[in-house]
Order: structure tokens, then C-alpha cells, then sequence
């Protein structure tokens, strides 16, 4: 496996634009993924930045449910949404709108795996819009099947203008593990 600072490199290469603190994130989880192409669960701590724990959650996918469960999610997160959404399921949270594609998007990031970086303007609710710049990173729980999403989510709360059906621009990439690591 390259080492971490070159695995830092290349995704800078690959995302120029992103918040220092999406490469801060990255660095935690390649130190907790050692010689695996993915981290596990177990092995990390939000509390290895500290600086970030209120931008970060952990989702889980329960096949009895058949879709992601919300484990972790930081003050921030809670806050963008205007509720505490651990227990919930992506389902719940992102609507029955936006499910189809954020789940197509969570199933190949664990079946790859990929990592995926985000930057959209979105309405969390009647009110505001966030801007929300996002880093999705693969994880396997403890019998070693990748079926966990940790994330990071810093948001910026912005008012639209009047018009409250303007377009709002979205930014989302993909890449495998395996060509960033």
C-alpha cells in the first residue's frame, strides 16, 4: 500500500477545492485502516480529531432493516437536520425523494468500496439551506463485511434568496479505494 501522505496527495489531487478539514478526516481514517484498503469499525475513534466530532457520523447497514441505520452523528449534524438522527435510517432522514440515489450511492461506496466526496446546497428544512461539503469513507464491522459508512458533514448555513425553487448546485465524486490507497 502507498503511505498515507501519498494517499493524502492524491486525493487533494483529486478534490483541490475541499475544506482542510475533509484531508484532516482522511488522515484519521488511513491511520486507523493500517494495511487494509478500508479502516474497521473498531479500529476508529471520532476521538482521534477531536476537533471534528461534532461533523461526524457513522451509519450501518442492517439487512433486517434493509437499509443504512444512523449509529453516531456529531452536534452539527444533528443540528443541520433540526433533530438527533441516530437509530434513524437514511429512509427517514433524506426522505422518500432523495432515498433511490443516496442509497445507490451508500451501496456502491461499501460494495466497491469507494470513497466519496459531496458539496451541495440542500434544504434541511422549510427555512434554511446549508451549504454541505461531505466526505464518505467505507468501513468493515467486526465480522470484516464492509457495510459501514463513516462520514463527515460541515455544514454552512446560508438563506436562499426569495425564490425557493432555484436550482441549487451539487458537486459528488466517486473513487475507488484501490486507485486513491
Amino acid at each position: 500500500m502507498p503511505s498515507d501522505d501519498r494517499a493524502i496527495s492524491e486525493l487533494r489531487k483529486r478534490i483541490p477545492q475541499a475544506d482542510e478539514r475533509i484531508f484532516e478526516f482522511f488522515a484519521a481514517w488511513l491511520a486507523a485502516r493500517s494495511d487494509a484498503l478500508v479502516a474497521r469499525r473498531k479500529d476508529f475513534s471520532p476521538l482521534s480529531v477531536p476537533s471534528l466530532l461534532r461533523y461526524i457520523w457513522i451509519y450501518r447497514f442492517e439487512p433486517e432493516v434493509g437499509d443504512y441505520v444512523c449509529k453516531l452523528a456529531g452536534e452539527s449534524v444533528n443540528d443541520a437536520w433540526g433533530r438527533g438522527i441516530k437509530g434513524r435510517t437514511i429512509r427517514n432522514i433524506v426522505g422518500e425523494i432523495d432515498y433511490p440515489v443516496v442509497k445507490e450511492r451508500w451501496d456502491k461506496i461499501v460494495g466497491v468500496p469507494l470513497i466519496q466526496y459531496g458539496a451541495v446546497e440542500e434544504r434541511l428544512s422549510s427555512l434554511d439551506a446549508w451549504h454541505a461539503e461531505r466526505l464518505l469513507l467505507p468501513m468493515a464491522s467486526e465480522d470484516g463485511k464492509t457495510d459501514v459508512i463513516l462520514g463527515i458533514s460541515l455544514y454552512n448555513l446560508a438563506q436562499f434568496a426569495d425564490d425557493r425553487n432555484a436550482n441549487v448546485s451539487e458537486v459528488v465524486m466517486q473513487f475507488p479505494c484501490r486507485d486513491i490507497l
